[in-house]
């Protein structure tokens, strides 16, 4: 089984600080499964996992999507991804699924021979530097830190 990994060095700092927007400021970070269509091992030989690595690297690029790691496996990859805050996970899966496929088959027209490239479902989970219990004990002692005694 061939596959690739690469960790990948974010252009902002990965320190658990938040990004500054106009009038916002968070962090958006999620990892991302998505699976080819039918599990097929599209991305099993070296050329096909080349051009797949490639075209999730230009998508995200052209889209401002921080890529901080990602994995081709043989048929799923894996993402870590900042996501810029105008785009919905619905929109990002949409952009990354939809700009990958149209760049793997262009490169690789044997590929067209398949319906699809990926599935249509997709697996996210948002990541961040505080657990859900950190959160919940802030939110419920909240009104004691900002009171106005």
């Amino acid at each position: 089984m061939q596959f690739a990994y690469e960790k990948m060095t974010p252009s902002s700092n990965r320190d658990n600080s938040l990004d500054k927007f106009c009038h916002s400021l968070g962090q958006n970070w999620y990892h991302i499964v998505l699976v080819t269509y039918k599990r097929r091992r599209i991305f099993q030989w070296d050329i096909t996992n080349t051009i797949a690595q490639e075209a999730i690297e230009f998508v995200c690029q052209r889209h401002q999507i921080e890529i901080f790691a990602k994995e081709v496996m043989d048929n799923h990859v894996h993402l870590f991804v900042n996501c810029p805050p105008r785009l919905s996970i619905r929109d990002l899966i949409r952009l990354i699924k939809g700009g990958t496929s149209f760049r793997i088959r262009k490169k690789y027209p044997s590929l067209q021979k398949f319906e699809r490239t990926w599935t249509k479902g997709y697996m996210y989970r948002s990541l961040g530097s505080v657990s859900a219990e950190i959160v919940e004990i802030y939110i419920n002692h909240s009104n004691v830190w900002h009171s106005t005694d």
